[in-house]
């Protein structure tokens, strides 16, 4: 099998833990999606574990590019730090065969694996709700976008025609719904969430 994730230490540990089963072999570790694109072709493994928040390309986007060439020859399995439904729901659309938090234990992941290796899908027993990131508005959305493009108060009250104190007005209510409390958070929860991506389609 596969792994994916940019954190070396999760990565090392799943792959120290897979390999004392006798029926796995690790057959590549790997932190960047496009380096799997360039070497799953030759690698070929039953079974590709990825995580879904990585720096330069989604793991949604990874699994679309993996099942349009592969199909059913690679079983995906999504092991992540968020469990949202918005996230699982996707997942299962792409045909991935199992979605498992990060949070999940040895025994449940090795199963999950070899279900998968079955044609068996496995949905989560319970999933988180997701915070009120549809509940934007559009003015908050285009406040959003600005914030993400590190852009100061007094830039996004220029860009988007209105006073500093209405941006400051739209911030508090978008760190609110995201339950944020900093600009920092409110970007990162908004490209964790897949929001920010969404307003730049």
């Amino acid at each position: 099998m596969l792994l994916l994730d940019d954190h070396p230490l999760v990565m090392e540990g799943l792959k120290n833990r897979l390999e004392r089963e006798q029926d796995m072999l690790v057959v590549g570790t790997f932190s960047e999606p496009q380096e799997v694109l360039k070497r799953i072709g030759t690698l070929k493994p039953d079974v590709a574990v990825i995580d879904i928040s990585m720096p330069s390309m989604t793991g949604f986007d990874l699994a679309i590019e993996i099942k349009r060439t592969y199909d059913m020859a690679i079983k995906l399995i999504v092991l992540s730090g968020y469990v949202y439904d918005e996230y699982v729901h996707k997942a299962y659309e792409i045909g991935i065969h199992a979605y498992l938090s990060k949070q999940a234990t040895y025994p449940q992941i090795i199963n999950a694996i070899r279900q998968s290796m079955l044609g068996l899908r496995l949905v989560p027993e319970k999933m988180t709700t997701l915070p009120r990131a549809d509940q934007l508005t559009p003015t908050e959305k285009a406040v959003l976008k600005q914030i993400a493009l590190e852009k100061t108060n007094k830039e996004i009250a220029r860009e988007l025609a209105m006073s500093k104190r209405t941006v400051e007005y739209h911030m508090a209510a978008i760190n609110r719904k995201l339950d944020v409390k900093t600009r920092v958070g409110a970007v990162a929860k908004g490209y964790e969430m897949g929001l920010l991506e969404r307003l730049y389609d």
